[in-house]
Formats: structure tokens, C-alpha cells, sequence
């Protein structure tokens, strides 16, 4: 499940505002991620994939314009997600590496969507994605996301 969203440089002003819409990054991040949800209805979108240049401008947005000491989202290693090998390479970096940012949708900061770098994707979109956990056990079957809305008192 997946879903394209456009990303392009010429629709932001540097400091994060979308020009169509007049909206700030993290709003449209809760658009994209309502669209999401309308479209894949019980699922969640819980990664962001970009080109590395639209992660750096997604950076840039969220840091509203800033200079910042962060870079959004994990380097491929041979084409494969690696976690290990990211943190040794952030060892050396002079950036600290966000992994993942919370969610906007239903304020629900404390669901994450990861962020990756992948170089094979145009890089005037970021792709929406809702992958399956992987807890390494190949006879269990992803589970249905919990639908949040079912958990708030």
C-alpha cells in the first residue's frame, strides 16, 4: 500500500509554507497521511519515502527555514533498510539522523512514521507507504492496525 504525493521545490517557500494550499509542512503531513487512510481505510501510513534532495527539503521545511543539526530519514545501504549500518555511519556524521517523526493525524504524536532515503525515486514526490511489522517470525501474519480512534476515551 502506497500512495504519491507531489513534493516539488518550486510549491514551498523555504520556510516550509505549501504556496496552492498556504499550509505549513506538518499540516499537509496530515493531509497526506488523512488521504492515506481514506484510501487504504483500516490502515495508517507508517513510512515516508523520498529521494534524498526532497528528504533534505523536507528537512529544511520542518526546521521552517532554519540551519539545523538534523537530517529526516535513513540512508539505503545496498539498497536494503539497515539500522545497524546507519548508526555507524551517523557515528561519524555531523548531522544527528531522524529515524522516524510522529504522526499528525488525530494528534497522535506518538505513532511514528519512519523516514527513508531512497535514491531510485523521483524526487519531486514522497511516497506514503504502511508496511507490516517484522518481528523476524515468518509463520505470523501482520496484524490489523489498531484503529486510535477506538482507543481515546
Amino acid at each position: 500500500m502506497e500512495l504519491v504525493t507531489s513534493f516539488k521545490a518550486v510549491e514551498f517557500t523555504d520556510d516550509g509554507t505549501h504556496l496552492p494550499s498556504k499550509k505549513f509542512i506538518m499540516e499537509l503531513q496530515r493531509d497526506w497521511e488523512e488521504a492515506f487512510h481514506n484510501r487504504f481505510d483500516p490502515y495508517y501510513a507508517n513510512k515516508i519515502e523520498g529521494h534524498p534532495s526532497a528528504m533534505l527539503r523536507l528537512t529544511k521545511y520542518m526546521a521552517q527555514g532554519e540551519e539545523t543539526e538534523y537530517d529526516l530519514g535513513m540512508e539505503l545501504t545496498d539498497g536494503k533498510e539497515d539500522i545497524d549500518t546507519s548508526f555507524e555511519i551517523e557515528a561519524y556524521s555531523r548531522y544527528k539522523t531522524v529515524y522516524a517523526i510522529g504522526s499528525q493525524l488525530h494528534d497522535n504524536e506518538d505513532e511514528p512514521l519512519f523516514l527513508v532515503k531512497d535514491p531510485t525515486i523521483d524526487e519531486n514526490i514522497l511516497v506514503l507507504k504502511y508496511v507490516p511489522d517484522d518481528d523476524g517470525d515468518e509463520e505470523k501474519t501482520a496484524q490489523t492496525p489498531v484503529d486510535v480512534r477506538a482507543l481515546q476515551v
